[in-house]
């Protein structure tokens, strides 16, 4: 059908539970959100990227694909093969524990996010049509006119501290501030974003459990944005309330926080160093060690040098790979090669990219040493839970997917990082579910859009509805039927 959307709104909420969404939209604590979506909403839970973490599941609500396609597999990942200037590289967009400020500067400075992404923007594809959108905040932006935050403001929001910080409050403020002030000077475009950081920040200082909190104080934040839209809106608004991944609730204990070695916290440091091999531990080493670790909350990434070759060679897996899965296994079972690691794995991936290629395929290492398909490691009854793992798995095997993929055991309060009292990165329903709704005065045009999702979810074998929907959606309304 023939779409009449005028302007398209966008609503990003980093982190934002889906039961937390539901909640306040049951007991009418959203108000403005409700007013944005209006009377006839489609709505779903929707299952993030493996790993469920923001830089990897932000990609793919931008491009509508997997990480498979769009290349950036979590907030920190490795490049082996140099895309950039032919010199592997380590990427930590979150900083990290080596303290790669240039990534995380780099990020909004000098586009590093966007320059990474290795498919489309929806906005460039909108674009196409003549179509403009301006994005607040986000990292990801090519092909709309970017609002990108002050890297000092960002700064004080993320790294402050009580003297010098930037409330979470106060800086998604300067996100809504910055859109009403573009509208008033400029009109209201084809398509706005506002990206929402604050309430995944609280979420992991205050615990899952304080995000109904957040979600009410941007309510408040968003009506005054929409309040302006509405004032220059020239015809019917289609709205889109969406987030990344979820949040689980863990320990901020040092005992659980597996962390890497710089400047403190050294179990994993440790565990390469009993193995003779060198890991990448302080900013700047990656291309010249054996070994490199991307933390990325409930799961890491372990990528292996080949012993005799280059970063850009495939590792042997029955020398390279196999035996450091198996030392894992026998670290988290044992506490082998490092005490502090016993209990904190619940699964060991492993692929063999010398036989299969760079997209190869991970199977599930047993901790007897056995490679199983992973419907048979998931299928187990005793398996920590995992939200459709083997499709959301398939489609993280990448060329900047690690070697092994190690899973924490969220179920004793284990995760990989710095401290905190909520995370996500991992597989568990509680990190890997975030929020999808679409809301506009239009029933048969949401039923397009639902079918639309339906229809591509079979094509990619059943999988669950995901991140990648949006853009299904978004495609469906304004290309195909725009």
């Amino acid at each position: 059908m023939k779409s009449n959307v005028k302007h398209t709104l966008l609503i990003d909420i980093d982190g934002l539970r889906w039961d937390v969404f539901q909640q306040g939209l049951i007991k009418n604590q959203l108000p403005n959100l409700q007013k944005m979506l209006g009377n006839s909403v489609f709505q779903s839970p929707i299952t993030s990227t493996a790993s469920s973490i923001t830089f990897a599941a932000q990609a793919s609500l931008i491009t509508g694909e997997h990480p498979e396609y769009h290349g950036i597999p979590g907030n920190q990942f490795f490049d082996r093969f140099g895309d950039e200037d032919s010199q592997p590289r380590f990427y930590a967009f979150d900083m990290g524990e080596t303290l790669d400020i240039g990534s995380a500067v780099g990020v909004f400075t000098q586009g590093l996010a966007n320059q990474r992404l290795k498919c489309k923007t929806i906005f460039e594809r909108l674009a196409q049509y003549d179509l403009n959108s301006v994005v607040a905040t986000h990292m990801y932006a090519k092909g709309a006119t970017w609002l990108q935050p002050a890297v000092t403001h960002l700064g004080r929001f993320l790294k402050g501290g009580n003297l010098l910080g930037m409330s979470p409050e106060s800086f998604d403020q300067t996100t809504i501030d910055n859109l009403k002030t573009h509208i008033h000077q400029n009109g209201l475009p084809d398509l706005l974003m506002a990206y929402i950081m604050g309430l995944d920040f609280e979420s992991h200082k205050k615990g899952p459990s304080y995000q109904i909190t957040s979600l009410k104080r941007i309510d408040r934040q968003l009506g005054e944005l929409f309040e302006v839209v509405q004032t220059h809106a020239q015809g019917p608004i289609l709205t889109a309330v969406f987030s990344d991944h979820g949040q689980i609730a863990t320990p901020p204990d040092d005992d659980k926080a597996i962390e890497l070695g710089f400047p403190f916290g050294k179990e994993l440091a440790d565990f390469f160093t009993t193995l003779h091999l060198d890991v990448h531990d302080y900013p700047g080493e990656a291309p010249h060690c054996d070994a490199v670790i991307a933390l990325n909350g409930g799961t890491a990434a372990v990528y292996l040098h080949n012993k005799v070759g280059h970063w850009w060679d495939e590792p042997v897996f029955t020398r390279d790979v196999q035996p450091i899965g198996q030392a894992f296994w026998d670290a988290s079972k044992t506490g082998r090669y490092e005490p502090r690691l016993q209990n904190n794995l619940a699964a060991v991936l492993i692929r063999n990219v010398e036989q299969d290629g760079w997209y190869a395929p991970f199977h599930a290492l047993t901790p007897e040493g056995k490679v199983v398909t992973l419907d048979e490691w998931f299928s187990q009854p005793n398996t920590q839970p995992a939200l459709d793992p083997l499709n959301r798995i398939k489609r993280y095997a990448g060329p900047y997917a690690g070697d092994l993929m190690l899973v924490s055991n969220y179920d004793d309060g284990y995760y990989f990082g710095k401290p905190l009292s909520g995370t996500h990165g991992g597989l568990h329903p509680e990190d890997s579910q975030g929020t999808l709704a679409f809301g506009i005065n239009d029933r048969n045009l949401l039923q397009t859009i639902e079918q639309a999702i339906d229809e591509r979810r079979q094509r990619e074998d059943n999988r669950m509805p995901s991140v990648v929907d949006l853009a299904t959606g978004l495609e469906e309304v304004l290309i195909t039927n725009g």
